[in-house]
């Protein structure tokens, strides 16, 4: 059986304040809050569904964010990160953001769309996210707020975060014993995967914004023994020796790209591999990127398109930080002195210090009991000959996606197999 794990994409955003605040005198700020009764609630089993308002804007506003993302961050190096994850901690900083501060990160992430419709919309999708996961598969979004002991934020902004992002709100002296707290939630939520991903905090820190994204599923078509084979990987450090997967899987096409799409069986996603025209390298191609790019060819896909695709194993992870990205895509002004923060808190001079990052990925051999019955299944009722061959045996970009409008939750480059 084969299992692919994207396991713990964390996004830690960090807001600091080089002046001294008072201590709250609210004390509803420590209370405990619950989600509204007016926030919708999802049956996603039901015959029917109805989406929020403006859904489909938020959608091709999401990828664009997604490409902008990769767009920003790709060195030419292995690379995954997490859309998804960076896009809902920046949503969680823009619900407290006013003025143009709120203006940047709504143009930045929404192009159209205000912050009431990406709240309404966010709430959907990871509504659809987290009910859809079958016994057997792991996809769990996670938020989580830690206030310093002396900062005052104003309830109306926990309650909206409460509300459409399930966070959880905590209050501790973040300068003592914020670190080791918030470092214990992180490696909590993502199956102990991730551990002492932020440093010392210090005494200017007044707030930390934790995401957490942990996936993991089995395919629904297992690879078995005989599909794997040993092959040569031709990438940026030169031909590399890999084990390689192959299978009858759907074929994406385009005019510059090629790739399959392999569902998962117990989450609604779906994996994605990209291959660049031999005369395209992938750094060019990252570049030519748009959501509206990336959402035609996960759209091409056709029941009667397949491609026998041949991918290598590979295991990657990332950490980086987002402060540079964030800038190039339009929300420099998050990290300003004058920033505006005004729906978050009465105090003045609030301003995000750093974005982080780590994600981590996997894809390995781990059995082939399920798949071998499963693939009897798939394989035997067609004649492969006519299928075209896809061979990643060459730099590559892959996808996690979901499976209702193709919103990539993780995208990364392979480059190299070391």
């Amino acid at each position: 059986m084969k299992r692919i794990r994207f396991s713990a994409c964390v996004l830690i955003l960090l807001m600091c304040v080089t002046l001294c605040c008072c201590q709250s005198q609210n004390p509803s700020l420590t209370a405990e809050y619950s989600r509204s009764g007016d926030i919708p609630v999802y049956d996603f089993y039901a015959d029917e569904i109805t989406h929020p308002e403006n859904y489909d804007k938020f959608a091709n506003a999401y990828n664009d964010f997604a490409a902008n993302m990769l767009i920003n961050i790709n060195s030419g190096k292995n690379t995954v990160i997490s859309p998804y994850s960076l896009y809902t901690a920046m949503a969680l900083c823009a619900n407290g953001s006013s003025g143009k501060t709120l203006q940047s990160c709504e143009n930045a992430m929404g192009d159209v769309l205000r912050i009431s419709d990406i709240n309404s919309c966010h709430h959907y999708l990871s509504s659809r996210l987290t009910s859809l996961n079958m016994d057997g598969g792991k996809l769990k979004d996670s938020n989580s707020l830690w206030i310093n002991d002396n900062f005052s934020v104003k309830s109306q902004y926990l309650q909206t975060i409460v509300n459409y992002y399930d966070a959880e709100v905590h209050r501790t002296e973040l300068a003592k014993d914020g670190t080791e707290r918030i470092n214990s939630w992180i490696n909590s939520h993502t199956d102990g995967e991730i551990k002492n991903l932020l440093s010392e905090l210090d005494d200017d820190t007044l707030m930390v914004l934790v995401n957490t994204l942990l996936f993991e599923d089995d395919w629904v078509t297992p690879y078995n023994e005989s599909s794997v084979s040993d092959g040569t990987f031709n990438g940026t450090n030169g031909a590399e020796n890999a084990s390689f997967m192959t299978s009858n899987e759907m074929l994406i096409s385009s005019a510059d790209a090629k790739g399959f799409i392999k569902s998962y069986k117990n989450t609604p996603c779906k994996f994605v591999a990209i291959l660049p025209n031999e005369d395209v390298s992938l750094d060019e191609y990252i570049r030519t990127l748009s959501g509206q790019k990336l959402n035609a060819l996960l759209s091409s896909q056709s029941g009667l398109n397949r491609c026998i695709a041949s991918v290598p194993q590979f295991e990657l992870r990332t950490k980086i930080k987002l402060r540079e990205t964030l800038e190039k895509m339009g929300m420099d002004s998050l990290f300003k002195n004058d920033a505006n923060f005004s729906a978050l808190t009465m105090n003045d001079g609030l301003f995000v210090s750093d974005v982080l990052q780590e994600s981590f990925v996997k894809v390995t051999p781990s059995g082939t009991k399920a798949g071998a019955a499963t693939t009897v299944t798939v394989d035997g009722a067609m004649d492969n000959s006519d299928f075209p061959v896809l061979e990643f045996n060459r730099p590559f970009l892959f996808m996690i996606v979901e499976n209702e409008y193709n919103l990539p939750l993780f995208i990364g480059t392979v480059n190299s197999l070391k």
